[in-house]
């Protein structure tokens, strides 16, 4: 029998336990190991409800910035404020105390009219005011005023106002003349009487067919006619008067006078201006005198009106009441046309 060597014996102990040792930890990690009995720990009180109830860091920094931002942005004022006024602005805006009223501007003393006619002064611009009296051709008065229209002077006739109608005038120093302050009221109608509480029968349907509506109103080259005055005259019906074209007098046309409008002509149509046989007259200027034939052969409404060439009415129709020959009432009228 051999003998070993303990010698070398040792080293394959050592390597043996070596890798028992490995192998027992790889079988612990294979195998789960049963654990030793522990005591189980008491519980700990933890607060936690006041880290849950607290807001995020970015929250509380963020919340203090936006607030400091409204308190100072200023609020906006209402659309209503914007447009009010403050006192200070109303105080520049208003005029300073005993700041004297305009003064209306006062009527230049040049201003004067002279009649061309024998014209009526009337209380009023108007021919429904009552009459002053009647005054001669050539009287000069200081002009006072004029109607809102123009078409009537205010003038200072024997310490009070009269008015007497523009086209029967001629005007010096007109321009600056204003309205006059103290133009009486028109006057007015009578009232009708109440209605009584008769009653009444209702009105009966049409049968016939109602009648066609009337063309408007023709338009006419003078649309204006106006019967200025009408005085008393001894040697028959008188007329005469001017013709103008927006107030300014103007020659070469036909007046034709009539017994009923757009009637047959009593005479031939008399030239308004001077023209041959009558080169005295002023400029728009017409005449005529048409004598009776017999007894109250002139006692009547009479009519007047302008011709073209060819016969045709180009104005609109003035018409009066003469009273006859002799009268002490009317039966010389100035009957003047304006284009306007």
């Amino acid at each position: 029998m051999k003998k070993h060597n303990s010698n070398q014996l040792w080293p394959a102990l050592v390597l043996a336990g070596a890798m028992s040792v490995l192998l027992a930890g790889c079988g612990g990690m294979g195998a789960q190991a049963t654990p030793l009995p522990t005591r189980t720990p008491l519980p700990t009180f933890t607060p936690t409800s006041e880290v849950a109830a607290a807001p995020p860091t970015v929250a509380i920094e963020q919340q203090p910035a936006q607030a400091t931002q409204d308190q100072a942005q200023p609020a906006a004022p209402a659309e209503g404020d914007q447009q009010a006024a403050t006192p200070a602005q109303d105080q520049q805006a208003a005029a300073p105390a005993g700041t004297p009223a305009p003064e209306a501007t006062p009527t230049p003393q040049s201003a004067q009219l002279v009649l061309n006619d024998i014209v009526n002064i009337r209380s009023g611009p108007g021919t429904t005011y009552g009459l002053l009296g009647s005054e001669q051709q050539g009287a000069t008065y200081p002009i006072t005023g004029k109607s809102p229209d123009g078409a009537w002077w205010q003038i200072n006739y024997k310490g009070s106002a009269g008015w007497v109608f523009g086209q029967l005038v001629a005007v010096t120093g007109g321009e600056g003349v204003v309205v006059a302050q103290n133009i009486p009221p028109a006057p007015t109608a009578a009232p009708a009487p109440p209605p009584t509480n008769t009653p009444q029968p209702a009105p009966e349907q049409p049968t016939q067919p109602p009648a066609p509506v009337e063309p408007p109103k023709p338009q006419y080259k003078f649309n204006v006619a106006v019967v200025g005055a009408c005085l008393p005259q001894e040697s028959g019906n008188w007329f005469y008067g001017q013709t103008y074209i927006n107030g300014q007098p103007q020659n070469g046309y036909k007046v034709v006078f009539s017994y009923a409008p757009d009637g047959g002509w009593v005479t031939e149509p008399m030239l308004t201006g001077p023209h041959p046989g009558y080169p005295g007259w002023d400029t728009g200027y017409y005449s005529h005198i048409i004598r009776a034939a017999g007894q109250g052969a002139e006692a009547g409404s009479w009519y007047a009106w302008i011709v073209d060439d060819g016969g045709q009415r180009i104005s609109e129709i003035a018409s009066w009441q003469f009273d006859g020959k002799g009268s002490n009432t009317c039966n010389e009228v100035i009957v003047s046309f304006d284009s306007r």
